[in-house]
């Protein structure tokens, strides 16, 4: 099935939020995959199929980002490397300092699929277990869809002298969970787009990311809207036996 849902987000930059109509892509291959089937499965893609079309109505996705300098000192003889941001927040993991190593300026920012995705979620889940488990799949690919297209979005705002590097979230490699804290704190996510972060660390809406975007000056070799992919995420962390790792050309 291919299909695509036309939905209405929240963008801001920290400063007064804009609405926007924006289209999200279902990847219903990301979705069979975030399944944990095969991807020639017709069970599992008709299961993801009906799970996206009950939830497509019940998306609210909603953004905010911030552009700030940062200093990036990369792991030496035994230490940490870390990641400073303006204003002095400090991010300490050796394989988000290798990642962004070479980038002056980062995007950090905060995306959800809203509130009410959550509670179709639940919906699904009383009605059937494999619905259940299906509609989680459909909001991981949802969420990813539109954090692509943010991103798409984000960087065609750059000038040509700029290049970038791919998203990288708290939990990946060796940057804890806990800094997603700082970030909501950055970013006032609360206030802003309405996303929490529970006692034990939980975003809710549980179909959010937040995540940094390195940003580069000058390179030659870099194409600019292609990411290296010597710095994708998935080649950046080392779960290198996660079920939801993407290959990697």
């Amino acid at each position: 099935m291919a299909a695509s849902a036309v939905l209405f987000r929240k963008l801001s930059n920290c400063k007064e939020p804009k609405m926007a109509q924006v289209k999200i892509p279902f990847d219903e291959k990301e979705a069979v995959r975030y399944f944990g089937a095969k991807k020639d499965d017709r069970e599992a893609a008709r299961l993801v199929d009906e799970a996206f079309i009950a939830l497509r109505n019940e998306v609210q996705p909603r953004a905010v980002k911030r552009r700030l300098s940062c200093r990036v000192t990369p792991p030496c003889d035994g230490r940490m490397g870390r990641v400073e941001l303006e204003g002095g927040t400090v991010f300490e993991s050796s394989q988000l300092a290798n990642h962004l190593l070479g980038c002056p300026e980062v995007i950090l920012f905060g995306a959800t699929l809203g509130s009410r995705f959550d509670i179709g979620i639940r919906r699904l889940s009383l009605q059937r277990i494999a619905y259940g488990a299906a509609a989680q799949a459909v909001g991981a690919a949802l969420i990813e869809s539109y954090c692509d297209k943010l991103e798409e979005e984000w960087k065609g705002e750059l000038s040509a002298e700029f290049t970038y590097r791919s998203r990288f979230s708290p939990g990946y490699g060796d940057w804890p969970l806990t800094d997603q804290e700082k970030i909501f704190r950055l970013l006032e996510l609360p206030k802003k787009i309405g996303l929490t972060l529970t006692a034990g660390g939980l975003m809710a809406p549980i179909k959010s990311v937040t995540a940094v975007i390195g940003i580069n000056h000058g390179l030659q070799n870099e194409a600019r809207k292609e990411p290296d992919a010597r710095h994708s995420s998935c080649n950046a962390c080392t779960a290198l036996n996660c079920p939801f790792r993407k290959e990697e050309p």
